[in-house]
């Protein structure tokens, strides 16, 4: 849109136009550009397993043998990233609970309905985007084993002509992007539901995020704050972008876009970005812990024991292997867990979804960034391994 402006800069100027000015756009004009971002949003929800394919597998073939290691590491460091999180968001909850929930009455949440779009359209997805990460893992482990050189031909134009889209399209089109979703927030009125009915509790959940987040690049950036501040930088526009669509599967582009600057390992943002945004969700993980900790609290005036807290963190960092990057995601696959072993019922699994869903822009801002810290962690690893591939 303004390809004279920076991409950062274009997103911080469309939240500070919608802060402004949003009240006074007349609603026509707000359900037109939102319709608009809809439309936008079921392109690329179309195309997107095309280029979790494509990113993966390619990337699989640039580190050939070395893929099991690199996958290896991204796992592990996953799984106590979905471990530590949840303890550390439990401990902080317990510990601020009597603070929180003073004065809270859950009844008083109310949510306005979801705007109509003006016109939308639905595409048949070609294949789920898990079926497709196992697929880009699985030919390109093949590929790669077995050097079918046309077959990487083949696989590396298809990836350019991916990225030429991706760069001459969605990139442009972004500010306008997140512009209708925001827009269509402000008009409802949900940030004024976050500050005036649970402020304390969203207050402590957004501090949490935003101090891990800044925890993971100040590991990643090897405890240099200079350093962790320039990283920051460079992936701000994946947190920016994830804030607006509340989807880290929308934002793979810019993620990896971020990823590939903070690292210069092109291959490595292209292969763990899209894996990541399934698996790893460190705003999920700290909004789900503190709001089932706080509900507990609120409908049977319990705290979960250690004991059993620990033992539902195990499923939790096992079933988000198995999440989606996708609006909800987070909170959706973990209410059976909720159920069984925290013994939640249903309502207060009604009550956790909504409030989730009202901060679902500020998690997946930390989902992304928490991504792109990781995904440099996992490329010093990796250096340490001497498995640094170009």
């Amino acid at each position: 849109m303004l390809p004279k402006i920076s991409l950062p800069v274009q997103l911080l100027l469309v939240i500070a136009f919608v802060i402004i000015f949003g009240h006074s756009i007349p609603f026509h004009i707000i359900q037109y550009f939102y319709s608009i971002s809809i439309v936008l949003k079921e392109c690329l929800n179309f195309f997107l397993p095309i280029m979790v394919f494509s990113f993966i597998c390619t990337g699989i073939l640039s580190f050939k043998q070395k893929t099991p290691l690199v996958i290896a590491v991204m796992i592990g460091l996953v799984f106590i990233s979905n471990i530590v999180t949840p303890l550390i968001a439990y401990f902080s909850s317990t510990l601020l609970l009597s603070y929180i929930t003073n004065n809270t009455d859950l009844c008083t949440l109310s949510i306005a309905s979801e705007m109509q779009p003006l016109f939308s359209f639905a595409l048949p997805p070609i294949i789920k985007p898990e079926y497709a990460i196992f697929l880009g893992v699985s030919i390109g482990t093949f590929v790669s084993y077995f050097s079918i050189a046309k077959a990487e031909s083949v696989l590396l134009k298809s990836k350019k002509m991916i990225e030429s889209v991706i760069k001459k399209l969605f990139i442009p089109l972004l500010p306008l992007y997140v512009f209708g979703f925001l827009i269509e927030v402000h008009h409802r009125g949900i940030f004024f539901d976050l500050c005036q009915s649970y402020g304390k509790t969203y207050a402590l959940i957004i501090v949490l995020q935003y101090i891990l987040v800044f925890i993971f690049f100040w590991i990643a950036a090897g405890f240099n704050l200079k350093k962790t501040i320039g990283a920051i930088k460079i992936a701000l526009p994946s947190y920016v972008t994830a804030f607006g669509t509340m989807s880290g599967a929308a934002t793979i582009p810019v993620t990896i876009q971020c990823a590939e600057q903070n690292t210069d390992n092109k291959p490595l943002a292209e292969i763990t970005t899209p894996i990541l945004t399934n698996i790893h969700m460190l705003g999920d993980a700290i909004t789900v812990i503190v709001l089932s900790v706080v509900t507990l609290f609120l409908f049977q005036g319990t705290i979960p024991p250690f004991a059993t807290f620990s033992t539902f963190v195990l499923y939790y960092s096992t079933t988000m292997l198995g999440a989606s990057g996708i609006p909800g995601g987070g909170i959706t696959v973990t209410a059976p867990i909720l159920k069984s072993i925290l013994g939640c019922s249903d309502a207060m699994i009604s009550i956790m979804i909504t409030l989730h869903l009202l901060q679902d822009g500020f998690g997946t801002g930390a989902n992304v960034m928490a991504d792109g810290g990781l995904i440099i962690m996992i490329h010093k690893v990796l250096n340490k391994l001497k498995s640094k591939i170009h």
